[in-house]
């Protein structure tokens, strides 16, 4: 027990001395800001705590992509509080120097993913035997996929990234490494996945609640450990999203809801989590909900800006709030007929608070001016609602407009057989934990919509007649897709990158091989010129839209031209 209190203590000293302070140039570290000890690593504990250190630095740069994502879309806008640098960010403006939009935080992952990949790959060959092979390959899939993620961070939020596997200890002339572009990033992501480094891929994965609680039965505060990492079926999946990869797609989502449980409510969007109990997943942890979250701790000294931004509760500064547009997509939507989003709008993802509209998904645990301050706002990186809207895009992508129409609107339980315990017809190679659980009072998945009880979309691609019919619609649905992330995961860093992947999947100079089944059909290379610059221009003019300040035409002529403007652009040697 006294080993294992002392492990526990350099996790977190270790967590928080990774923690990066401010400088000129994030490719001139410090050693405080990354992992490299001259004795590092002595023994095995410390490829433990060396590893937590890792996703403290994750933690660290978890909420940007919220706050990026959200101004340069259409959820979010400066409030008049806000800094210059939040005002240019949100106006589309020079970003010469602007700290609030620096990719250094991403960098610094990176970083410390190859100093403690090298490590650990130094500490196997001197000593093969205090680990278990599995723990090995587990502990470096886990600093792989770290880097993947803050890779593909990279890749949506600025277009391009500095790749590098060596360990960066000093300034140098970094021109030595090259600069991807965006489909360079998510191949090379992928590949860093698939096959790794060193001979070790990245899929491996460490089982902390047995690591750290060996002989306990799981618990809230064990199983929270195994979360903090991304899986590698959630990162494949949105790679291989953006390679129009459909059935690869699939496969993972399919791989991670099983992974829930067969026997457990996870991950399958039942009466588990329904209706009025969708409001927890902003700021409770939720084991059936959230695969990869970042947990804060504010006795610890372990803190994001979410309450102090969106919160206009003194002390905290209130910089960003939800714009008209955001509101407006949610109070449009119906249920039985009736406007309003009633489980994930007013009162839930946004509200009003001392006079003013805040974004309010993150708040709720403590109000008072005495005790907001103190809320532990997790941050979720991927959870079960996400997963099963890719699924409904890649189902789009293989023309399978049954599939995909039910899990985003009712679910597919009325496609469960009782008798034999599978599902029948188009979803029979479904798991059958997505209809039965240990709990039979969860009942069966109910699709993103339907288990906040909204009106059914997209219901009309299930007449395509023709393989017009069908793209025309694979168009439309994937439309949908987007609205329904800007609802679902409003503020979570979602929505503008899935704008940005239709927009690019349906561009005049996109890849089209995905499509051939049914252009070939068709009897055109582009039938109706499906693929052009409408995709790009509808949302180039919504984003437009939310500024009421006179600059929306601008920045939406922007969006229009060049699907390069869609990223932020950041110099990578400022």
């Amino acid at each position: 027990m006294q080993h294992m209190k002392k492990l526990i203590y350099s996790f977190l000293v270790i967590a928080i001395a990774a923690s990066f302070s401010a400088c000129s140039d994030f490719f001139n570290p410090d050693t405080s800001e990354i992992l490299l000890e001259k004795n590092y690593v002595g023994d095995y504990t410390e490829l433990y705590s060396g590893y937590m250190g890792l996703a403290g630095t994750v933690q660290d740069v978890a909420d940007q992509a919220s706050f990026l994502e959200g101004l340069r879309g259409d959820l979010l806008e400066p409030t008049p509080n806000a800094p210059r640098e939040i005002w240019d960010v949100y106006n589309y403006q020079d970003m010469s120097g602007n700290t609030f939009a620096s990719p250094k935080g991403y960098y610094n992952v990176i970083m410390n993913a190859n100093d403690y990949l090298q490590h650990v790959f130094t500490y196997r060959k001197k000593d093969s035997t205090s680990i278990s092979v599995a723990t090995y390959k587990g502990l470096v899939g886990g600093a792989i996929r770290y880097k993947v993620w803050a890779y593909l961070q990279l890749a949506k939020i600025y277009g391009e990234a500095i790749y590098f596997d060596q360990p960066v200890t000093s300034y140098g002339d970094i021109s030595k490494y090259p600069v991807l572009k965006f489909d360079e990033l998510i191949s090379k992501c992928i590949d860093l996945i698939e096959v790794g480094t060193n001979g070790i891929d990245g899929k491996g994965d460490v089982v902390w609640s047995t690591e750290l609680f060996p002989g306990q039965a799981q618990s809230p505060t064990s199983l929270s450990w195994d979360r903090i990492c991304p899986p590698k079926e959630c990162l494949l999946a949105e790679l291989y999203l953006y390679k129009n990869e459909f059935q690869k797609v699939k496969e993972n989502c399919i791989a991670i809801i099983k992974r829930g449980g067969e026997n457990e409510a996870s991950y399958q969007l039942n009466l588990s989590e329904y209706n009025g109990e969708w409001k927890n997943f902003g700021y409770t942890f939720t084991r059936k909900e959230h695969i990869c979250v970042q947990f804060y701790d504010y006795s610890l000294h372990q803190t994001n800006r979410y309450v102090q931004y969106y919160s206009n509760t003194y002390p905290n500064n209130y910089y960003l709030r939800p714009t008209d547009v955001a509101v407006n997509r949610f109070e449009t939507q119906t249920i039985s007929g009736i406007p309003g989003d009633k489980y994930r709008g007013s009162g839930v993802t946004y509200r009003t608070l001392n006079g003013e509209r805040v974004m309010y998904k993150f708040l709720p645990g403590n109000l008072t001016s005495d005790k907001i301050y103190t809320n532990d706002v997790q941050i979720c990186l991927y959870r079960a609602a996400e997963i099963h809207l890719f699924l409904v895009e890649a189902l789009i992508g293989l023309g399978h407009f049954k599939e995909a129409t039910s899990f985003l609107n009712e679910g597919i339980g009325a496609y469960y057989n009782k008798t034999t315990g599978k599902f029948e017809g188009a979803f029979t190679e479904y798991p059958s934990c997505l209809y039965a659980t240990s709990s039979t009072s969860e009942g069966s998945n109910h699709g993103v919509r339907g288990r906040v009880g909204l009106d059914g979309v997209g219901t009309y691609a299930l007449s395509s007649a023709t393989a017009l019919d069908t793209l025309t619609n694979m168009r439309r649905l994937d439309s949908l897709v987007v609205e329904e992330t800007a609802l679902e995961l409003a503020g979570e860093g979602k929505a503008l990158y899935a704008m940005n992947r239709m927009a690019r999947r349906w561009s005049s100079n996109a890849d089209r091989s995905w499509a051939t089944g049914w252009t070939n059909r068709a009897g055109s290379t582009n039938p109706n010129n499906l693929w052009g610059t409408t995709v790009q221009e509808n949302w180039a003019n919504k984003i437009g839209a939310k500024y009421t300040n006179g600059s929306g035409t601008a920045v939406s002529s922007s969006l229009k031209s060049s699907l390069e403007n869609w990223f932020l652009k950041y110099s990578l040697t400022e």
